[in-house]
Order: C-alpha cells, then sequence, then structure tokens
C-alpha cells in the first residue's frame, strides 16, 4: 500500500511587495536627503562667487564671477527642481 504525506499548504503572502515598498521608501528619503544637501552646496557656492564678486577690484573679474554665479545658480535650480518632481 502506498501512502502520501501532504504537508499542510501556507497561506503564503507576498514578501516581496512589502519588502519593495520599504526600499522604495527609504530610496525616496535618500534621494529628498540627497537633493537637500545638494541644494545647500550650490547655495554655498553661489554666495562665495556673489562675496568674492563684491570685493574684487577688478571689473571683468567682477563680471565673470557675477555671470558664473547667476549660471551655477539657474542651472542649479533646474536640476533641483527636476530632481524634486522625480522623487514625488
Amino acid at each position: 500500500m502506498t501512502t502520501t504525506t501532504t504537508r499542510p499548504t501556507k497561506a503564503e503572502t507576498p514578501k516581496a511587495a512589502p519588502a519593495a515598498e520599504k526600499r522604495r521608501a527609504y530610496g525616496r528619503e535618500i534621494g529628498t536627503l540627497a537633493v537637500n544637501v545638494y541644494e545647500r552646496g550650490i547655495a554655498d557656492i553661489v554666495a562665495f562667487e556673489k562675496d568674492a564678486a563684491k570685493i574684487t577690484p577688478y571689473p571683468w573679474a567682477k563680471n565673470a564671477l557675477t555671470v558664473s554665479a547667476g549660471l551655477i545658480e539657474d542651472v542649479g535650480a533646474a536640476y533641483i527642481r527636476t530632481a524634486r518632481q522625480i522623487l514625488r
């Protein structure tokens, strides 16, 4: 006589989905933190260049630093805006 034993089936819970959501949530937090740090870095660089433009005695250096600060500020703002939209 042949006997077969069957194991009781466990109610399978999707373990991958909560872990994936948790990773996604941590990823957003890390991404937001990285964007905030980048934004502060850009603000520091822009402030440094504007301060340097104020104290330089040469008009050409003042203009170059002012234009550079404006360019860095505009490009950084566009990058930050895009990164924040992606992280939503």
